[in-house]
């Protein structure tokens, strides 16, 4: 009987394990658009218009909000929290990549948007002072944006966690110019920042028009 009960746990380990590891979204599917707060209150929306993908971002002051919209070749999401230390440990890499592929200041078409996904519960109250302390210059969406339920667009991190498998983190997706995922991977180790980076100047080769 104690054999059977071990060899029952073991088979529901092992289950757990493929079924966790087979729902993360896979290379040659369509990215989830979402709408999130950066730390400085700038808003960041990754969506899909006439077929591109595009980045709106908008800003409040004095009273009146302005939007500026571009048309990245790749936009690449790291999903993290303050807490977890493999997390921590792939941020020196992103940054590089962030200074390598950005886009010029003026550049509405091309390059290579990154953002930190933070799914600390308490948002930038807990992330900005943690982001503060880094030499980390990409945005960190930490907050919530408004809309309207029937727009198809994810506007909280942990509204994204399910639908992106961010239960194991960091979690890193690479999507190209026709919001599509080219690139996967779960946990941080030197070679995937390698295997990242190939895929990146792929589909910034192919997005610059």
């Amino acid at each position: 009987m104690k054999t059977s009960l071990r060899i029952t746990a073991g088979f529901l380990i092992i289950l757990s394990a493929v079924t966790t590891a087979s729902a993360l979204m896979k290379p040659g599917q369509k990215f989830l658009p979402f709408s999130l707060k950066n730390i400085d209150e700038k808003e960041y929306t990754v969506t899909m218009e006439n077929g591109r993908l595009t980045l709106i971002v908008t800003e409040t002051a004095a009273g009146k909000s302005q939007a500026r919209k571009t048309h990245p070749a790749a936009v690449l999401i790291d999903f993290w929290a303050t807490w977890c230390v493999p997390c921590r440990e792939a941020m020196p890499y992103m940054q590089k990549l962030h200074e390598k592929y950005k886009p010029g200041d003026s550049q509405d078409i091309g390059g290579l948007r990154l953002f930190g996904i933070a799914l600390d519960e308490r948002g930038s109250r807990v992330v900005r002072p943690f982001y503060q302390k880094l030499k980390i210059t990409y945005p960190m969406l930490a907050d919530s944006t408004s809309g309207q339920p029937s727009d198809g667009i994810l506007r909280t991190a942990q509204d994204m966690k399910k639908p992106y498998d961010a239960i194991t983190i960091p979690v890193v997706y690479l999507i190209d110019a026709t919001g599509t995922i080219t690139h996967v991977h779960q946990g941080f180790k030197p070679e995937h920042i390698a295997e990242l980076e190939e895929a990146i100047k792929k589909a910034v080769a192919g997005g610059k028009g």
